[in-house]
């Protein structure tokens, strides 16, 4: 009995020690091909704002010469401390993705194949598979959900043979799955939730206006942070809350939870250097430099307290009050930036009352705030060219609504 005991201990630490040999095998693995390694990543961004999601990675430190211009979005290559300062800091950008896979696929069954060789126990923990979010154009597999189906198979396939990591996070994952002519590229999402959400707003208006957008808008129109910024119409705030985070050089993913944070190649201690090197540059501004107001008192309220709750006081000013009673002289060392994301007449009253109300703006615009830049979201394109004042027109959708963005000087 005694050496059959004997017998199982030393079998199980044979066990043991081949379990280690194996995570150390795997850990190593990761290292090399995942967090030390110069991958491909791709920066989703809102159509027709590229050049300013290309800038801020550069800004970041990138060389220009790995960052592209591509369809939907910027291409770029990296280290994955690079895409974690991604996540950390672009304000354009709605998801950042990591390149995992590139092949040919004509049928399922060499997609299965193909899926089953990418390693990737490098990339995933254990536990639920992924979603995999599928697109198909000019190519003979088509149906989505079979070709999602057939790449989950393959994903099984490789797990199943492959030694676990850890007991994994649980935090989930999604896979984008992009199949153009014949060709698929499989692509790890790092960011989870979409970017714009940056995680302090504490109340959203009725047609709120997304904080990547406010961001790329800002950017068009040439935002100076030392300048006054005007929000009249600031609803849930976001030109307001964007502006703020600008002139006091805050990170805007640093109050937010990643999906990166569920990837083997993980490191909490790398995450908060980077997040306390973010915090760091934070400044504390002498007097606020941003003015939002809206008639509507409650939103007001709730802007307001969404400022303070992030200790923006220094930066944003909330004042419940009509457009049409805010002057361009009531704020100090003017001229600065107007930025106005009217109703389009969509959720928010008839097209002809949008309409209206777009052209009386334009004309108050052009009476009391001239020298002024302008960042003004049109509703048909047609208005845009009505305005009292020169500026430039840029195409824009929001919300599945195809608007117009004026920019320009008032000099009326």
């Amino acid at each position: 009995m005694l050496n059959q005991v004997l017998s199982l201990s030393r079998a199980f630490t044979m066990n043991e020690e081949k379990e280690t040999i194996r995570s150390r095998a795997l850990e190593k693995r990761i290292r090399r091909h995942v967090a030390g390694r110069t991958r491909e990543y791709f920066a989703a961004v809102p159509p027709g704002f590229e050049a300013g999601c290309r800038q801020e990675l550069i800004d970041l430190g990138l060389d220009p010469a790995g960052v592209t211009v591509e369809a939907g979005g910027i291409g770029f290559t990296g280290r994955l401390m690079d895409c974690l300062r991604a996540n950390l800091y672009l304000r354009t950008a709605t998801r950042v993705l990591m390149r995992i896979g590139d092949f040919r696929a004509t049928n399922r069954r060499r997609l299965e194949k193909k899926s089953a060789e990418i390693a990737w126990e490098l990339f995933l923990e254990p536990g639920p598979l992924p979603a995999i979010k599928v697109s198909s154009h000019r190519s003979r597999l088509y149906h989505t959900a079979a070709i999602a189906q057939t790449i989950r198979s393959g994903i099984a396939r490789r797990l199943n043979a492959a030694p676990p990591s850890s007991p994994g996070t649980g935090i989930p994952q999604t896979l984008f799955a992009r199949l153009v002519e014949d060709r698929l590229t499989l692509s790890l999402d790092s960011s989870g939730e979409p970017l714009y959400k940056r995680g302090f707003k504490m109340g959203a208006a009725r047609a709120p206006l997304r904080e990547t957008l406010a961001a790329a808008i800002l950017m068009a129109a040439g935002y100076d942070p030392s300048n006054p910024l005007v929000d009249p119409m600031c609803g849930s705030g976001s030109f307001s809350l964007e502006a703020a985070m600008q002139a006091k050089h805050m990170a805007p993913g640093v109050n937010r939870p990643f999906a990166f944070q569920g990837w083997p190649a993980y490191s909490e201690n790398q995450w908060a250097f980077l997040k306390r090197e973010a915090e760091e540059q934070v400044v504390h501004l002498d007097r606020p430099r941003i003015f939002a107001s809206d008639i509507d008192a409650g939103a007001c309220a709730r802007l307001s307290k969404t400022i303070a709750g992030n200790a923006m006081d220094d930066a944003v000013r909330v004042t419940p009050k009509n457009i049409f009673d805010c002057r361009g002289d009531q704020y100090g060392e003017g001229p600065g930036l107007v930025t106005i994301n009217p109703p389009y007449g969509i959720r928010i009253g008839s097209a002809t009352q949008a309409g209206e109300l777009f052209m009386a703006i334009g004309r108050h615009l052009g009476r009391h705030f001239k020298g002024w830049q302008v960042a003004l979201i049109a509703p048909e394109r047609k208005l845009a060219h009505q305005l009292p004042f020169a500026a430039k027109r840029l195409p824009l959708l929001h919300g599945g609504l195809k608007l117009t963005l004026v920019v320009g000087t008032i000099n009326a």
